[in-house]
């Protein structure tokens, strides 16, 4: 049965979809109207939430599994790069990661109906996405600095690549606990467009051994 300790890492982590949500939503608008910025700095600034939204996922990680993080390594504590995140989490629980469901509302609960659509962030991609923006954020090289200015973007095709995988991760998704008793369930944007984070329990079965 779900503790007080759960629900306040449920509000920690609707919290941390809310601030999700409103980078993925300024990278969109400042991509399609650029404001006049120079192009460099839009991507600049996308690369960076990028960045911060891969954080997000490796935070969200850490609050669903708080009961792992109170018994694991004390570095986890201060963690906040997802490589080391997951590799410390991975060693505690083989089903840490989010994974992208069809949120179904039914008597007497939630019902998690399997993803099928486009491709998400998976575990894997994370950390080298991660380091690639850590990357892409420095000024570079002398050789860089002298390359011939950059022409104006308008597409951004590797930012709405990237972007488009973590919203479709994090857009319905649930993380489950290792006991596989207790499910956070998350929606970026439920019927009224407003973020919902719930915590499903799993229902016993009926004893039926009297019948």
């Amino acid at each position: 049965m779900a503790a007080t300790a759960d629900f306040e890492a449920r509000d920690r982590d609707r919290d941390l979809m809310i601030d999700a949500k409103a980078r993925a939503a300024s990278i969109e608008q400042l991509i399609v109207d650029q404001h006049g910025i120079p192009s460099p700095l839009v991507r600049e600034y996308a690369v960076l939430q990028i960045r911060m939204l891969c954080e997000i996922i490796g935070l969200a990680c850490l609050v669903a599994h708080g009961d792992l993080v109170a018994s694991g390594p004390a570095h986890l504590r201060k963690a906040y790069a997802p490589g080391e995140i997951f590799a410390a989490l991975g060693d505690m629980h083989d089903d840490f990661y989010p994974v992208p469901i069809v949120p179904q509302l039914v008597a007497p609960g939630w019902h998690m109906a399997e993803y099928d659509g486009p491709p998400f962030l998976k575990r894997e991609e994370v950390k080298g996405l991660w380091d690639r923006c850590g990357g892409d954020l420095h000024k570079g090289s002398l050789k860089r600095l002298l390359k011939p200015n950059n022409p104006l973007q308008t597409n951004f095709a590797d930012i709405n690549e990237s972007l488009g995988k973590i919203l479709n991760l994090l857009g319905n998704h649930r993380m489950l606990r290792k006991d596989r008793k207790i499910a956070f369930i998350a929606m970026l944007s439920n019927a009224a467009g407003a973020v919902q984070v719930e915590i499903g329990e799993a229902i016993e079965p009926e004893d039926t051994a009297g019948d």
